[in-house]
């Protein structure tokens, strides 16, 4: 099985920082700390998150198929210096009950193609995969050129707009000022629309367009970060059904609603969804629990605190001119130890892993980290017990902030959104 080097240089100050909460996880300072921290966000009303507003139902409407799409608004303090220190939004799609659903939400378009500290080593990994694995990963089909050069432009457009001080047009294209890259933009392009996105946002791309059937295909993709690893090849000219044949489910309970939705997304109303699994590593490539061989146990060696949750940050929008549907996932990672004091996370994560639905737990391998990863959440709930963050009487259920961390309460700072739960205690 194929995989690529991991991310650990890059998350060293919070293997550092989780090792200085330890020192003192049991303190009355720490108690102290959390239950202030606990007090203040409980006297916000819910209603105060910046995210709420994003959570209609999945045809939230209005729109009509002649209105354009929405345009992001600059985030001019964001700038190339900050963006090593940036936390992008704080993702927490843990649900219960856990019903298989699309899940999905208005987006927000600022945050289209979002920007945070992993963003160089993204866009280097992005380079890697696709020179030593090629069409496995990047390819098209002739029918996908007009949506690729529209989906170029729409990308430039946004960047520029987002984040005026990271991007800057020049006379025959667009400088990356985090990169120093120039990429030249002229007409005819030396490459392909997808090579200049890639050299722009960390995102995955699927392009998908209906055909005369009526049913959707993908006609083009860039997708270095799959996690599960299979090959574009496989799935290239395929329409939906058959793409997401292996997801749990779909044939009894997305499948009928899933093209009827596809061709009823309009330009204006663009959404965004997440998906999630535990690990062990930051594997863009393929993650290490979909290498555990089939039926068999993980490695009982790993240590409690290298496990995280990657979740798949993923975005749906259509394109005005060639109708064609933009699919874009992002993988971002959560250790285990950063969340262990936001309220009820740890019980709703074993609830999960172990209670889930059969064939959701086959497909994300739950069985083989059970045996290893339940004493180290029994041992997390036992801590938010003794420390007051949650109570004998604690309901699991999803987090009235969902998709998001209980303490997004306000808007976010100049390093973006940072955990006062976790920092605080340093």
């Amino acid at each position: 099985m194929l995989s690529i080097e991991s991310y650990n240089d890059f998350l060293l100050p919070t293997a550092v920082v989780c090792s200085a909460v330890a020192l003192y996880s049991q303190s009355d300072r720490l108690k102290k700390q959390i239950n202030t921290i606990l007090d203040k966000n409980k006297a916000q009303p819910v209603a105060a998150c910046p995210f709420k507003e994003e959570k209609p139902k999945p045809n939230y409407g209005g729109a009509s198929w002649d209105d354009p799409p929405p345009k992001p608004t600059p985030l001019e303090a964001l700038t190339p210096e900050k963006v090593k220190d940036y936390d992008d939004r704080p993702w927490r799609p843990f649900r219960w009950p856990y019903h298989q659903t699309m899940s999905i939400f208005r987006l927000d378009i600022n945050h289209w193609l979002d920007m945070d500290k992993f963003y160089i080593h993204y866009l280097k990994q992005k380079q890697e995969i696709f020179d030593e694995h090629g069409n496995d990963h990047f390819d098209w089909l002739p029918e996908s050129q007009d949506a690729c050069e529209e989906l170029l432009e729409t990308v430039v457009d946004h960047m520029l707009t987002r984040y005026p001080n990271l991007f800057k047009k020049t006379e025959n294209g667009i400088h990356n000022l985090i990169t120093n890259e120039k990429l030249n933009l002229t007409q005819p392009l030396e490459h392909h629309p997808l090579w200049y996105i890639s050299k722009m946002a960390k995102e995955d791309f699927y392009v998908v367009k209906q055909r005369d059937d009526g049913k959707h295909y993908l006609v083009a993709a860039a997708v270095p970060f799959p996690g599960g690893y299979f090959k574009i090849s496989d799935k290239l000219g395929k329409y939906i059904d058959l793409i997401h044949a292996e997801v749990p489910y779909y044939n009894e309970k997305l499948k009928n609603s899933m093209e009827r939705w596809f061709s009823k997304l309009k330009p204006a109303e663009p959404v965004e969804r997440a998906s999630w699994y535990f690990t062990w590593d930051h594997e863009l490539l393929c993650s290490k629990v979909y290498m555990v061989p089939e039926g068999e146990n993980m490695p009982t060696d790993v240590k409690y605190e290298d496990f995280t949750i990657r979740v798949e940050r993923q975005t749906l929008r259509r394109l005005p001119k060639s109708k064609a549907i933009i699919f874009t996932n992002h993988p971002v990672f959560y250790h285990l130890e950063e969340m262990k004091d936001e309220p009820g996370v740890p019980s709703i994560l074993k609830k999960v892993l172990l209670e889930a639905p059969e064939k959701i737990s086959e497909y994300k391998n739950f069985h083989a980290i059970q045996d290893h990863l339940v004493p180290y959440l029994d041992k997390l709930i036992q801590r938010q017990l003794n420390l007051g963050i949650i109570d004998e009487n604690h309901e699991i259920k999803t987090a009235k902030t969902y998709p998001f961390a209980h303490w997004v309460i306000s808007p976010y700072g100049d390093h973006g959104w940072t955990n006062p739960v976790f920092r605080e205690e340093v």
